[in-house]
């Protein structure tokens, strides 16, 4: 299974991008790496760039302890609300400083709030491929109230720019795909439902996510104290169930195998070859499977 991991400020990237990333980023996500080095498991750490400037060290420590930094975009700016030209230029600022600082070549990227949309491929590839960037996972393979794309779609131009797509995981009700392994719907999960579940997914491309922040049990309390109202839609979406998260993840980690996409796809001793894309496919896997990139669309991929 993956492991991955957005970092960000919940106050700058969900309640205004306006507002300066704080120290609770750092704290959060101090407090998580402490949880994977407890478990002996590593993970991808999706990070912004405007937190990777606030706390460099932060980005040092991930590194030093054995997991990959990738790249969340700069300021948390959804793509479908961004010119191409915005699009490359976030990209390659987020690319450019976590690459600075962390010694490390980036080859990975997650739009935040999964905002891509399949009309967007083309330039959104392009600025991904034009970064030296292997892989994205921000394909929300379900319609969901903020994000996601429910209907097929061909991955095609993803194989154009040598590109694998990792999507996110989910379970199938009748006909209906519904999200549950990771962010709020980790959080609100009763954990023997997700124990239970997760065990029908692909061990081997199940992809788990959360965010930092998710630990952070002060966090609604201090909002309150300096913006004197949060809305009632953000307590109920992004704090009901914190206080259950650490030992959830005590919970899943000790419970399952984790590792990071780099890990597991890109090392040079790996062995998985991501399904969803023939990019990496020889030339006689290509012959055997009779599927051109012509022929991949999402569905047929919809089983992690």
């Amino acid at each position: 299974m993956i492991f991955s991991v957005d970092v960000e400020d919940w106050c700058q990237s969900v309640l205004d991008n306006n507002n300066p990333v704080t120290d609770r980023v750092l704290n959060s996500t101090l407090r998580l790496l402490d949880l994977l080095e407890e478990h002996d498991q590593k993970a991808t750490f999706f990070t912004l760039g405007n937190v990777a400037a606030k706390h460099p060290e932060l980005i040092r420590k991930i590194v030093d302890n054995g997991h990959e930094i990738a790249s969340h975009g700069y300021n948390h700016h959804s793509i479908f609300n961004l010119s191409p030209k915005q699009v490359r230029e976030d990209v390659g600022s987020s690319v450019k400083i976590l690459e600075d600082i962390s010694g490390k070549k980036v080859i990975g990227f997650r739009a935040p709030d999964f905002s891509i949309r399949e009309y967007l491929f083309e330039w959104y590839c392009e600025a991904l491929a034009e970064n030296g960037l292997k892989y994205d996972s921000s394909l929300f393979p379900m319609k969901v109230i903020k994000y996601g794309i429910e209907k097929e779609y061909s991955l095609k131009i993803f194989n154009k720019y040598h590109l694998n797509e990792h999507y996110l995981s989910y379970m199938k009700v009748g006909n209906m795909k519904l999200p549950f392994f990771g962010g709020g719907y980790f959080r609100i999960t009763p954990y023997f439902l997700t124990k239970h579940l997760s065990k029908k997914l692909n061990q081997d491309r199940a992809v788990f996510y959360m965010h930092p922040y998710e630990l952070d049990t002060e966090e609604l309390s201090a909002m309150k104290r300096e913006f004197n109202h949060i809305p009632l839609k953000w307590r109920l979406s992004q704090f009901v169930g914190r206080n259950t998260i650490e030992n959830k993840l005590h919970k899943l980690l000790s419970e399952n195998n984790f590792t990071s996409f780099e890990r597991e796809y890109y090392a040079e001793d790996s062995a998985s070859i991501p399904r969803n894309t023939l990019s990496n496919l020889d030339h006689e896997e290509k012959e055997s499977t009779n599927m051109g990139p012509e022929n991949i669309v999402a569905k047929t991929y919809f089983s992690s």
